[in-house]
């Protein structure tokens, strides 16, 4: 046998042993184009990522996110990337992270993601058999109404409001301004907000184009500039069924990620054309704040947001503005 013959056989000894040795794993991942949509192309470096933790890393796309968390729960897949409003039965800490007025910067981003890299945070990310084991931030959500005159919190009393898979806050949101809020899902909110069929959605700039939002949009409507709250998704897993440090790796991995995804949302802002922005006063977004605030300590009031988690992105809003009325009674 030549030597050219000895190193290949030797390295494909090794290829198949380090093969052999792999944890083969699947996350059940929504995305809402598919396997070629958007979530899956961002999420394609963690595959090699993945093999360097000794996981064979296998991500299956579903357009139907309810389907998704179906069949995490039935086992179908190791771990599951949801929405937090889906993620927050597995874990409530983390599905609460995009608490309404919870997080309103880039800069209180970072330090809830800095957080939650901490190795101490894999307990605050941890429920029962299940664990958060990374948040992913999608970007502000903004208020996309088909009337660019519904630009107050006065002005959304009566207007149709787009509740996506039952969501807490917006439900009672709706409620609090005497909106009329109308169920959606994923395969549904674009259709009903295009058709006219509801007036207000709440929706990062990302969903512009990937949902063709300007059709709702139309020649009247508009996109509040207020950032209302920092949208999340949430891969979450089976904690006994991974290594035990995989989460400690991957909230470190969404450190290393949050530029790219910070210019991802930042370009996405920016190709949504200038005449759809409709610029809020500051007695406007004061409104919009009083409010939120009102959202999230009823839901606390009512278990549906984590206490913690509201303390936690409390105390990230009161380190950058300390003279903010809501700094003097925390939350």
């Amino acid at each position: 046998m030549t030597a050219r013959n000895i190193l290949i056989t030797t390295l494909l000894i090794l290829f198949s042993n380090l093969t052999f040795a792999l944890e083969k794993k699947t996350i059940c991942t929504w995305d809402p184009v598919g396997k070629n949509g958007p979530v899956m192309t961002f999420y394609s470096d963690l595959k090699p990522k993945a093999i360097g933790w000794g996981i064979d890393l296998e991500l299956i796309a579903y357009t139907d996110e309810k389907v998704a968390a179906n069949d995490f729960k039935a086992g179908v897949c190791d771990g599951a990337h949801l929405s937090a409003i889906l993620s927050r039965q597995f874990v409530p800490f983390a599905g609460t992270l995009d608490a309404i007025g919870g997080i309103t910067s880039n800069e209180g981003l970072a330090k809830i993601i800095a957080t939650l890299s901490n190795p101490k945070a894999g307990k605050i990310m941890t429920n029962g058999p299940y664990e958060a084991v990374a948040a992913w931030p999608v970007g502000s959500m903004f208020a996309f109404v088909n009337d660019r005159n519904i630009d107050t919190v006065a002005e959304f009393s009566g207007k149709k409001i787009s509740v996506l898979n039952e969501d807490p806050q917006i439900l009672k949101l709706a409620n609090m301004v005497g909106a009329s809020p109308v169920g959606t899902s994923l395969a549904t909110f674009s259709g009903q907000f295009n058709n006219g069929n509801i007036d207000i959605l709440f929706m990062p700039a990302l969903a512009y184009n990937t949902f063709e939002l300007y059709h709702g949009l139309g020649e009247k409507g508009g996109i509040l500039d207020h950032q209302m709250y920092y949208g999340m998704l949430q891969t979450i897993t089976k904690k006994d069924q991974w290594p035990a440090d995989f989460g400690d790796k991957m909230r470190k991995y969404i450190v290393g990620r949050l530029a790219a995804i910070n210019k991802l949302v930042a370009d996405a802002e920016k190709e949504i054309p200038s005449k759809y922005w409709v610029r809020t006063d500051d007695k406007t977004k004061n409104e919009f704040i009083k409010l939120s605030r009102e959202v999230r300590l009823a839901l606390k009031t009512e278990g549906k947001m984590d206490a913690k988690a509201l303390k936690l992105l409390w105390k990230i809003r009161c380190a950058e503005n300390a003279g903010a009325s809501e700094c003097s009674t925390p939350e």
